[in-house]
């Protein structure tokens, strides 16, 4: 019913109001007349809201942490950017390349490739 809830709270945090709607008349009323089976009525509905609560908050926690860690990972790929297209434009001669497309490759091969790269990052 946690999963259930917490879905609700992502879907209405995006704006999405009537797919959260229709999660929680569904799939969030069936979890609940199932633990209202084994709970007193009210008290199953308290749980639910406590429920509700918890995830409410859960999910505007995560909000706000990837809205602080989004814009530093931005920063950093795009520090990374450079050196990628300079690795990628400078390949190093000492590590295999596959074939032509279409060429088959044994194990062999591979086994070859893993200890070219491997004696390649100890040095």
């Amino acid at each position: 019913m946690r999963a259930i809830c917490r879905r609700i709270c992502l879907l209405r945090s995006q704006g999405r109001q009537t797919e959260a709607q229709r999660v929680e008349e569904a799939e969030l009323a069936a979890a609940a007349a199932q633990a209202e089976d084994s709970d007193a009525g009210p008290l199953a509905e308290a749980r639910v809201k406590a429920l509700m609560a918890e995830e409410a908050e859960r999910v505007a926690a995560a909000i706000a942490f990837a809205d602080l860690l989004a814009p530093m990972l931005a920063e950093r790929l795009g520090a990374l950017a450079p050196l990628r297209e300079r690795a990628a434009a400078n390949p190093r001669p000492d590590v295999p390349r596959p074939g032509p497309a279409g060429e088959s490759r044994g194990i062999a091969d591979f086994i070859d490739e893993m200890l070219a790269q491997d004696r390649a990052g100890s040095r």
